[in-house]
């Protein structure tokens, strides 16, 4: 039998922009959120997983709980218990 252990940590990154009374976002389709900020997710996101994809033992993928990748996006990371990063003793 085999046994799973499992970790979780979030990293949550809230965006705002505030804008004069004359503003109306609707109309612009709401710019600032679905051009820059959508850029700062898809970097942010590079990042993390180039990171991931360096650290011996690990690999990662993405997925995701249903959501559209623009609200959330998942990482799985899977140790490798075999590989050398994960050296521990046997009896």
């Amino acid at each position: 039998m085999s046994y799973r252990e499992e970790a979780t940590w979030t990293i949550r990154i809230e965006a705002g922009a505030d804008f004069d009374e004359g503003y109306e976002g609707e109309l612009d389709g709401y710019a600032w959120r679905e051009q820059l900020f959508r850029e700062v997710q898809q970097r942010v996101l590079g990042v993390v997983l180039r990171e991931l994809a360096t650290t011996p033992g690990w690999r990662a993928r993405t997925g995701n709980r249903g959501l559209p990748a623009t609200e959330e996006v998942t990482i799985y990371l899977e140790l490798d218990v075999d590989s050398e990063a994960f050296a521990r003793p046997r009896s």
